[in-house]
């Protein structure tokens, strides 16, 4: 993938996720110790992007043939979100509410992907991080699959480039930023605080309903190249990313008890 970002800002991206994998295994943590230390509701300060990619329905239901899956023409949109998460609140072994990190620098970096159901609920089939303690904690604590990738997420003025290295996979995204967001904004701010309906995740017994405490800014994105490429059974090859999405820094949302 051509880098359209500065050379520096990615390998201060690079290195950021190398330091923040090295910590993660040296803390050596079971997960019964970091649900003991870190405890919900977690409030998570991250900047998001989120795309689209339209993906065959038929692999997608076959490998999960108790949902029903949404499908157009065949197709199922794909929600992604490229994230960094700059901020995590959580509540400590003695109750007191606890905080890492700050809107300055990045904690960990994300991808979720995400198919909308027919009954209006959404399906998680994969999350990839580059943080162990989100990693254990999502496991344990909510039956999010998620699983450790590089992620490489610099974003710079204008622009936002990622890109997820899953084994011999490697997802991309190239877009540019649009306006400052303020506007559509104050559009949306109505409907936050807000909870979202139901999330799934593979054989969890649990849905979560995250809440979405506020928005800051919606930017609009031209998403000017991208496709996802992940070693899944449900994507046998890759697909490209829709040309149009949204960036929404210093996004709040709280994932319960």
């Amino acid at each position: 993938m051509p880098r359209d970002a500065p050379l520096e800002a990615e390998r201060a991206a690079h290195l950021a996720t190398s330091l923040d994998t090295a910590m993660a295994h040296r803390m050596g943590e079971a997960p019964a110790d970091l649900l003991s230390r870190y405890q919900p509701p977690y409030d998570l300060t991250a900047d998001l992007l989120l795309v689209v990619a339209p993906c065959p329905t038929a692999p997608l239901q076959r490998a999960f043939p108790d949902l029903k899956v949404l499908s157009l023409l065949g197709r199922t949109p794909l929600l992604l979100w490229f994230s960094r998460t700059t901020r995590v609140s959580y509540q400590d072994a003695d109750g007191a509410r606890r905080g890492d990190g700050d809107t300055s620098g990045a904690l960990y970096y994300e991808l979720n992907v995400v198919a909308p159901l027919q009954d209006r609920a959404l399906f998680v089939p994969a999350i990839y991080a580059t943080g162990e303690r989100t990693i254990q904690i999502g496991r344990a604590y909510y039956g999010m699959p998620k699983q450790p990738a590089t992620i490489h997420l610099p974003v710079s003025g204008e622009r936002f480039v990622a890109r997820v290295e899953d084994g011999p996979c490697r997802s991309y995204v190239r877009a540019r930023l649009w306006g400052s967001g303020q506007g559509l904004a104050r559009l949306t701010s109505r409907w936050w605080p807000r909870r979202l309906g139901p999330v799934r995740f593979p054989g969890a017994r649990r849905e979560l309903r995250a809440l979405i405490q506020e928005i800051p800014a919606v930017r609009p994105v031209y998403v000017y190249a991208g496709r996802l490429a992940l070693r899944a059974a449900w994507l046998p090859r890759s697909v490209p990313l829709l040309p149009v999405g949204l960036y929404l820094p210093g996004l709040r949302m709280q994932l319960p008890l």
